[in-house]
Parts: C-alpha cells; structure tokens; sequence
C-alpha cells in the first residue's frame, strides 16, 4: 500500500510542492534520539499558513505565547519549509511521498526503535489529513520498530475515531489543552498534556516532564504528560495561566 510511485514520480511531487526535507529533527529530537530510540519530525505551519489556511483549527488560548510562532520557525528557509510540506499534505500522492521516506528511515536505521512526532508545528487541520496519517500509520502496523504520535487539540474529532476503532495501535495521540475543547479531556482516561510554569508546578501535579525528552510524551507509561512553558511572552502574559486541567 503506498508504494506504487517510482522514485522519479515522488522526486516530481516534492519539486512541485518545494518540499526539500520531508521529516526533520529539532534540537530537542536530537537530543531525545538516544539508546537506540531515533526521532524524527513532520510539521506545518502553526495556526495559520501564509494565506490564511488554519493549520490548527481547535487553537484557543494557545495561541498567544505558542512555541512555533517564534524563534526558527519564523526564519525565512524554516517557514518556508513548512509551508511547502502543507502544500504537500494536500497534494494527491502525499501518503505515497511519507511511506517512501518512512522506508529510508527503517533502511537507514537497521536497529532500534523509529518515533515520528507528527506535527512539533501544526495540528489535523480536516478529518481527510487525519484519515490519511491514521492510513500510513497503519501500513507499518506490524512493523513493530516504528512509532507514530502527535499532540493535538482535534479533541472530539480523534475521539470519534476511536470510538469506531479506526485509530492504529501504532499511532499515539496526546490530547493537548488549551484549545476549544479541553472540556472534552477526561484527564483521568485521557492521555493528555499540560503546559506549566515551572517544573515544581509540573511535578507537584504527578505528571511526567516531557519538555526535554519526547520520548516520555511518546512512550512513557504516564498518561499525564507535562511541559515547562518555553515561549517568548512571559508565562503571566499568555493565556496558559488562565488554561485549567480541572
């Protein structure tokens, strides 16, 4: 499945949409990717491309203050990255495109496991691209060296995909708060992430700190998943103070 394209006819689609790098690692990947875990990244623009098209749909209060809205996503050659792979998630052939580069990391990575962070910018922007990534996850469900997750605030979308088991194994989801339906977070059942101030907030709450090893959002038992607020704006400034996990 997905591995009818030639190499020419994927190389023809990446030039078409301008997609150089389909999956890259940021600092915090690199340093994550240790004792045989390798991790890997696809991101599109946060909350809005360049025209306008809403990248994160269910974004609320963290849009003030969010991480991929500064820093090196803003560099021009970042951006325009991201911009070209959204390009590419709605072009026909993507799921052809990730399954051939998925390939090359398993051919490049002979042991160890693979994690493929879907999406450290950017969120299922229509249930089509979240059907389409649940596809490709599932060409590899019994591969069991490669792992897929993502943070999202898609919150009763994914559900309702869940509920009708259309969800891989292989495909972790952390419901994020923060967005239009933290309502629908049950923090009990839900594995789940929260963004704090500090680490004594984060560790006081019993969650498990992932804001420097992705690997705990991915694989770690704990489904209370923690992070230190790392954004520009001062944590008093953003609406994060006023986000509840209650």
């Amino acid at each position: 499945m997905f591995r009818d394209y030639t190499k020419e006819e994927i190389k023809a689609i990446q030039n078409e949409t301008g997609v150089k790098t389909v999956f890259s690692q940021n600092a915090k990947m690199k340093k994550s990717s240790q004792n045989g875990i390798h991790l890997y990244n696809w991101g599109i623009p946060a909350y809005k491309s360049q025209n306008g098209t809403l990248t994160c749909p269910n974004a609320s209060k963290c849009i003030i203050g969010c991480y991929a809205k500064s820093g090196a996503y803003v560099w021009s050659n970042v951006a325009n990255a991201y911009e070209a792979r959204l390009s590419l998630s709605r072009t026909k052939g993507f799921e052809h495109v990730i399954v051939y580069h998925i390939d090359k990391l398993l051919s490049k990575h002979k042991t160890g496991k693979i994690l493929i962070r879907i999406h450290d910018s950017g969120d299922f922007y229509s249930p089509s691209y979240f059907e389409t990534w649940c596809k490709i996850a599932d060409v590899y469900k019994n591969e069991t060296r490669i792992q897929f997750y993502a943070y999202t605030k898609m919150v009763q979308m994914c559900k309702g995909y869940a509920k009708q088991s259309l969800i891989p194994r292989n495909l972790t989801l952390i419901y994020s708060f923060g967005g239009r339906e933290d309502s629908h977070i049950d923090t009990e059942q839900d594995r789940h992430s929260f963004v704090f101030q500090n680490e004594t907030e984060l560790a006081a709450m019993d969650y498990s700190d992932a804001s420097h090893d992705d690997t705990v959002a991915a694989l770690g038992p704990n489904n209370k998943i923690g992070l230190v607020y790392h954004g520009t704006k001062s944590y008093t400034n953003t609406a994060w103070s006023k986000v509840s996990a209650k």
